[in-house]
């Protein structure tokens, strides 16, 4: 999977430009994957040097640290997390050219992101899953509105529950209100134990 181009030469000689800045592979904990680095160079053929900074460079094997870039090269990498790692690492992959002329990074992220409640304006609760699918992620979205009705609609059926049963009207109808009565609160409780 190839997940970055680096353009070498296209605006300078030993300028280094990168198609995306940020990216974020997803892994769980003593996973691994592999992927594609495009290197595309627009002059004189020439070395370039890859490397991972610090806080990553345990987790991140170049197959090939300083290839020989004519035209065009796809370097492939090695993402590995330990057994015991948590949470999301993140980093740099370093591009140095000209022989430590220039030096240039893009951000990579290993690992998955901790859910996240989000709460808006309007009095929505907001929680961001992690949906794997083709070890990429895509965030899932669920909304769950607190509308301002519930209660007074919630204490409309209690009074009319109250005025039915004190009337002795037919028990069938009372039931049928006392249920709906009781999926009312039990929604209203859920809502707000989710807010919490």
């Amino acid at each position: 999977m190839k997940l970055q181009t680096i353009h070498i030469n296209r605006s300078d000689i030993n300028s280094i430009e990168f198609d995306i800045k940020e990216f974020t592979i997803p892994l769980s904990p003593g996973d691994e994957t592999s992927f594609e680095i495009k290197v595309i160079n627009y002059g004189a053929p020439t070395h370039i040097y890859l490397s991972a900074t610090e806080d990553i460079r345990d987790k991140i094997t170049f197959l090939s640290h300083n290839p020989y870039v004519r035209y065009e090269e796809t370097i492939p990498i090695v993402a590995r997390l330990p057994r015991d790692g948590k949470g999301l690492y993140a980093g740099e992959i370093v591009v140095t050219t000209g022989y430590g002329a220039k030096k240039s990074g893009f951000v990579i992220k290993l690992g998955l992101e901790e859910e996240k409640p989000v709460v808006d304006d309007k009095g929505l609760v907001k929680r961001e899953y992690i949906k794997m699918r083709h070890k990429q992620a895509t965030p899932i979205d669920i909304k769950l509105v607190w509308h301002p009705l519930i209660i007074p609609i919630t204490i409309c059926l209690i009074v009319v529950f109250l005025i039915l049963v004190k009337l002795g009207t037919v028990q069938l109808f009372s039931a049928v209100m006392a249920s709906i009565l009781i999926v009312f609160v039990i929604l209203y409780g859920i809502i707000k134990l989710v807010k919490v």
